[in-house]
């Protein structure tokens, strides 16, 4: 060990001792000044300015020379800089990269070399992993940088066992966070973070100097999607709503797009091997508008989305599409309808079909809906983006068609009463759904089609249309399809042991036997300025049927509420 890293190595000793023996002075000015002089031997330097960088940099990639050891230092601090002009970095050279590290090798001097540790530590921390722009050639030089640091530090830890190096606190501390050299860098933090306690990772980004829009903090955050979808069903579920803040950036935290698409990617793709999986619409609208709909956007959808063998998850993928399905047709009936009133019996219809409808149903609106910005139908458009026609001569302005596909059959429905359904064979195509226009008149063919009308006779519509689509629609054989085809009358309970008719009005009495016969929990918190609730989910058409009549609303994971 030479004179100055002697005296360096003393210095260091004297001001620590002081420091711990002066605990009770914790606030007298010679603390303060001992404390500020510590954190100057002791802690991360800092980074030079931007500009200066630039410009060393910039010469570095000219002459492949530095003039002297504070040049050196520099590429070193800049070596993750992307220059503004083409976005080039020197981690991205391979043959630049190698020789700077054979550079600080030809150092002399030990401090020396470990000056150029710090500093292409800095860079490593500094390096935009998740910026989208960064090229695969500068990535890969970001992983040789980390293989490197992971030598050196061995290196340096073991010259400073064997006084040849005074080394600083801050080694200290990345020796005790050594994985963040290593390719899974923030997965001991995952289970911390959790718990929602973030000591650990906050101490190494405190005594790291990592920056706050480090790619550390956003491992971090996917750290905590690993960690959730190793827990159980219920455990992960509990998790769910705060890990998609966070994702969104409802939590103050940046997340950039690239974090986004894998941590949603995680998260759905676990959400779907849960034994139950209950439509989440948070979740759903994260997937669809941050990966891509799944039908409309397969490619891109299969690139992230990958089960446990890093394959497409096929289950994922038609657990979104099938939720996307359902909600078109909830908001077509609920939302499109001509009246503004739910039709609620045309509604419970189609949602059975959801499993047989392939990919994304078509919407064709009329003027009204096309010109509606209200949220909802802002939404709505989004959702059919892809798939969304403008429905020409549509009679009433109000008007709108849905169009299904099952198998090798077209089913139209449309939003205005009065108007027949309408089943057409798939091939040949009796209509263009390749552009942006559709004619009601091409809709309705009398010739080319089967029209079914929404009209109770002898028995009900929804029995007619059984016997007119089910038999076309290999998946869904008429024995096998839920008889809801009475439930605005009579409600069948689950004990099949009677049928309730459903009470006119709704009083607490009659609610009160109605949660009874379907052996349903009530939470009456009025007295106390709360809700009416009924404890369900909204599974069972005839008991939403019925609590959507009494004016319940339902709140997702909960149940029934009205006030």
């Amino acid at each position: 060990m030479n004179n100055l890293a002697q005296l360096q190595f003393s210095l260091t000793r004297i001001f620590r001792k002081e420091l711990a023996a002066a605990s009770r002075w914790e606030n007298s000015d010679a603390i303060k000044r001992l404390k500020k002089i510590n954190h100057e031997m002791d802690g991360m330097s800092t980074v030079p300015a931007s500009n200066s960088l630039t410009q060393v940099v910039a010469a570095y990639r000219r002459t492949r020379n530095v003039n002297n050891f504070r040049d050196l230092k520099y590429v070193c601090y800049g070596a993750a800089l992307q220059l503004p002009e083409d976005g080039w970095c020197v981690l991205g050279n391979e043959k630049l990269r190698d020789k700077l590290f054979a550079d600080i090798e030809q150092l002399g001097e030990p401090r020396r070399r470990f000056k150029c540790f710090q500093a292409l530590l800095s860079s490593y921390f500094s390096f935009a992993l998740y910026d989208e722009h960064t090229s695969e050639a500068a990535r890969n030089g970001w992983e040789a940088l980390r293989f490197w640091l992971a030598y050196k530090r061995v290196q340096f830890q073991r010259d400073g066992a064997k006084n040849l190096l005074c080394l600083p606190g801050w080694f200290a501390v990345l020796t005790e966070h050594v994985m963040l050299l290593t390719s899974t860098p923030c997965d001991r933090y995952g289970e911390e973070l959790l718990r929602g306690d973030g000591t650990s990772i906050e101490n190494a980004r405190q005594g790291l100097g990592i920056p706050g829009d480090s790619w550390v903090m956003e491992e971090a955050i996917l750290s905590q999607m690993k960690a959730a979808i190793a827990l159980g069903d219920a455990l992960f579920k509990i998790h769910l709503d705060s890990l998609l803040k966070l994702v969104l950036g409802q939590m103050e935290v940046k997340v950039s797009d690239l974090l986004k698409r894998r941590a949603i990617a995680l998260l759905i793709s676990r959400y779907a091997r849960c034994a139950s999986k209950p439509e989440q619409p948070v979740l759903r609208d994260a997937a669809v508008s941050i990966i891509g709909n799944p039908w409309l956007k397969r490619t891109a959808w299969d690139a992230w989305v990958k089960n446990s063998n890093d394959q497409p998850d096929d289950e994922a993928r038609e657990l979104v599409n099938g939720w996307l399905t359902r909600q078109l047709i909830t908001d077509f009936f609920e939302l499109l309808s001509a009246d503004g009133r739910a039709d609620q019996r045309r509604l419970n219809y189609w949602l059975r079909f959801v499993p047989a409808i392939e990919g994304t149903p078509w919407l064709a609106l009329g003027p009204d809906s096309l010109r509606n910005n209200t949220q909802p139908y802002r939404d709505l458009r989004e959702r059919a983006n892809g798939h969304l026609l403008r429905l020409e001569n549509p009679g009433s302005t109000s008007n709108n068609a849905f169009i299904m596909k099952m198998g090798e059959w077209l089913i139209v429905e449309f939003g205005m009463m009065g108007n027949a359904c309408y089943v057409y064979p798939a091939t040949p195509m009796p209509f263009s759904l390749g552009g942006v226009v559709i004619s009601l008149h091409d809709l309705k063919d009398k010739y080319r089609g089967e029209s079914l009308r929404h009209q109770d006779g002898l028995s009900s519509w929804e029995s007619n249309f059984d016997q007119a689509i089910c038999p076309k629609v290999g998946h869904w054989p008429s024995s096998k399809i839920p008889n809801i085809t009475k439930i605005w009358k009579v409600v069948q309970p689950e004990s099949n042991k009677l049928n309730v008719v459903m009470p006119q009005s709704d009083t607490a009495l009659n609610i009160e036997k109605f949660a009874a016969d379907w052996k349903l929990k009530i939470e009456d918190n009025r007295p106390a300025g709360g809700a009416l609730w009924v404890c369900t989910d909204d599974s069972r058409a005839a008991i939403s049927y019925a609590l959507k009549n009494w004016g319940f609303r339902y709140k997702y994971g909960k149940g029934w509420w009205r006030e």
